[in-house]
């Protein structure tokens, strides 16, 4: 799992907030893209597959 500054695909970032201060990042299974729910929603934005895994997390820093 790693820690990222931001949202590799449209630079969204974390804000701080006292419930949550992270949000999840999916990479794709079948092309290895990685994005956000908010730009990419359920479907990877470059393949179009639906399968993904969140092994990353963009913090608020």
């Amino acid at each position: 799992m790693a820690s990222l500054s931001a949202c590799p695909r449209c630079g969204r970032t974390a804000k701080k907030a006292l419930s949550s201060n992270w949000f999840p990042v999916r990479t794709c299974r079948k092309c290895g893209h990685k994005y956000c729910k908010e730009c990419g929603g359920s479907r990877c934005p470059s393949c179009g597959d639906s399968a993904y895994s969140e092994f990353d997390k963009v913090y608020a820093r």
